[in-house]
């Protein structure tokens, strides 16, 4: 048996230099064009197996292999500040928000239900007159929401703010697995209105201004008042992948992107300063509607995230219900009893780097 054989042999059976597939499969996109570079660099060396040196070839596996596990510790780390991030102050102050506005999630990312699908983890002002809706009895829906918001010094006329990529995970306590909900093949929203969120209300302003993009992504442009935009995503069937009980986190991601309005007219984009954040409600049922819970006009939210600023390069939003330093929780009769609505972030950070969600 040749040198070659017997070095091919023990470099796949070392413990030293086995590389897990999944940590591999996993590298972020933005790694790519490294990888291509070690493969043209490779290729540039003009390595001839049958005559380079044992030991020369033992540094060129270790060199790539140590490169490439640096390389995917680093991003994950990076996404994981950048989820933690998402849960803290806003990236600027929205327009129509005043400084004394008592709705925290216009100003930061808040946790109210959080991993607890039950009526007694609604919050303790949420007083619907069917006390049903109050009860332990779980809830088994849940939908994605986001709101678009001009900030204090937008300036920016034509543009319009692209939104795709909307995932949701939730995690089973049961098996520690995350479970993948479909929202569709390229994550789309399916609604967007109108609202203005002055004046410490919500009024409706008909349908949002949406163009299907060449991509198939779906874009919005804020109308002529400035309103904010609140759209999402259909509701979703907990029980068809988690028994709701089970829940332990929930995870939401959407993307954005600041493209022109009209492409042919003046790209303003560097004068804008629009912001977006991600969330979720939870409703008892499929069929549920935001009139059965009157005389409150909304549904609990699971939790939301910032609003961060969108950018002209593509950008990821997170919502988790996860609890780092400072992100409050609504009061609730199941809080107050000592349930649990998020999970500690390193506990989360953990989970999340073995793969299951990216």
């Amino acid at each position: 048996m040749s040198v070659e054989k017997n070095f091919d042999e023990y470099l796949s059976s070392s413990v030293l230099f086995t590389i897990r597939k999944e940590s591999i499969m996993n590298i972020n996109n933005q790694l790519l064009p490294y990888i291509s570079f070690l493969t043209l660099t490779t290729k540039a060396l003009q390595i001839n197996k049958t005559e380079i040196n044992y030991l020369a070839r033992l540094y060129i596996y270790i060199a790539i292999t140590v490169v490439l596990l640096l390389m995917t510790g680093n991003a994950s780390s990076a996404r994981i500040d950048a989820i933690k991030a998402d849960m803290q102050l806003n990236e600027a102050p929205l327009l129509n928000v005043a400084e004394t506005d008592p709705r925290t999630w216009l100003k930061r990312g808040t946790i109210t239900m959080g991993g607890a699908p039950r009526g007694d983890a609604t919050p303790t002002w949420w007083k619907p007159a069917n006390l049903t809706y109050k009860s332990s009895l779980s809830w088994n829906a849940i939908t994605p929401w986001f709101v678009i918001s001009p900030g204090v010094d937008n300036a920016a006329k034509n543009v319009r703010v692209k939104v795709y990529g909307i995932t949701l995970h939730v995690l089973d306590k049961s098996t520690n697995e995350w479970k993948r909900f479909d929202t569709g093949s390229f994550g789309n929203p399916t609604w967007a209105r109108n609202q203005d969120y002055s004046g410490g209300g919500t009024k409706f302003f008909g349908k949002a201004d949406s163009r299907t993009e060449p991509d198939g992504a779906i874009s919005y442009k804020l109308n002529d008042d400035s309103n904010v935009i609140h759209g999402g995503s259909p509701m979703l069937d907990i029980t068809k992948y988690i028994e709701p009980k089970n829940v332990a986190a929930v995870f939401i991601q959407l993307k954005t992107q600041l493209i022109l309005d009209n492409p042919a007219g003046v790209d303003d984009r560097a004068s804008a300063q629009i912001l977006i954040n991600v969330a979720a409600d939870y409703y008892p049922e499929i069929t549920s509607k935001i009139s059965d819970f009157s005389p409150m006009g909304y549904a609990p939210a699971v939790g939301t995230s910032r609003f961060g600023l969108v950018k002209m390069e593509p950008r990821n939003h997170y919502m988790t219900t996860i609890d780092p330093p400072g992100t409050p929780k609504a009061n609730s009769e199941y809080l107050l009893k000592g349930g649990g609505v998020a999970i500690p972030a390193d506990q989360f950070e953990a989970n999340i780097l073995d793969g299951k969600i990216w």
